[in-house]
């Protein structure tokens, strides 16, 4: 995935701030323990040194040119007899869409820090021939946002000639069932953005993120129809054939990087609080 390296430092330093303050993250998620919360909600002056975390990615699978689909897993476990929930988040379906991309390594490391309870397994760039090309298409000119077994799938030139005829929807594919998340985030960016996008039984869970990231960018907001067809969708199959809630997080086009990372950051937290709530 390609980083301008000045946004790069930005991030760095932001996140640096949140690790450092949230060392002594306690794993309760009550209205008391929220409001003594000690993550700071804004960059620091003078940000303590970002700590190590270890970096634990491994191969789940190879593009069409050959470069590594990557994923990693932060296990945090159940407390009290409980099943954390498992939730998915991937990046780089489009590779021209990197704005909200450019926080997977960061929101990794931050999650590591936070050790919340839930499971997490992080699929950075799911498309990473697309993104050395800056092309929304795989090196084949597919769309991988349209080459899924979802019920409405249409072969087609973009979409391919069947469901997973592609080696990087194969590979997500193989992740999905595998991991078995109870929630799917996907980072996307559009002109239309920030805003947040469902399928399945998640408009619950779409609202919580877009209320956590409007505190710090108030234009993020729910869009329940994106007023088009997505034949052959991620969100198609997992949200509407399958029942797993899914989102669609829409950065805007060019988003600031420091933004995206603090809407990142507070949206993700707020949805795995949530869904650990209501098992």
């Amino acid at each position: 995935m390609r980083h301008n390296r000045a946004s790069n430092l930005c991030l760095c330093t932001l996140i640096a701030a949140t690790l450092g303050g949230c060392a002594a993250q306690s794993a309760k998620h009550s209205p008391a323990a929220r409001a003594q919360d000690p993550l700071p909600r804004s960059a620091a002056t003078t940000p303590p040194p970002l700590p190590a975390a270890p970096r634990t990615w491994e191969r789940i699978g190879t593009s069409t040119q050959g470069r590594p689909i990557e994923a990693t897993t932060i296990g945090m476990g159940g407390t009290g007899g409980t099943v954390a929930p498992r939730v998915l988040l991937v990046g780089g379906i489009h590779g021209d869409e990197p704005e909200g991309g450019r926080t997977i390594d960061a929101i990794e490391a931050y999650l590591r820090t936070l050790r919340p309870g839930a499971t997490v397994r992080i699929v950075r760039d799911a498309n990473p021939d697309g993104t050395a090309a800056r092309s929304r298409h795989s090196a084949t000119d597919i769309d991988l946002n349209r080459n899924w077994p979802a019920a409405n799938f249409r072969p087609g030139s973009s979409r391919g000639p069947a469901p997973l005829s592609e080696p990087e929807t194969r590979a997500l594919h193989d992740e999905l069932e595998r991991f078995g998340p109870d929630v799917v985030l996907v980072v996307h960016s559009s002109s239309r953005g920030p805003f947040v996008n469902y399928d399945g039984p998640a408009v619950e869970l779409a609202t919580v993120f877009a209320s956590a990231a409007a505190a710090s960018d108030a234009r993020w907001r729910v869009v329940p129809d994106m007023g088009y067809a997505t034949p052959g969708s991620l969100g198609s199959y997992v949200g509407i054939d399958r029942g797993v809630p899914i989102l669609t997080l829409e950065f805007d086009r060019g988003h600031e990087a420091d933004a995206a990372w603090i809407a990142m950051r507070d949206g993700v937290r707020a949805v795995i609080e949530h869904t650990q709530l209501a098992r």
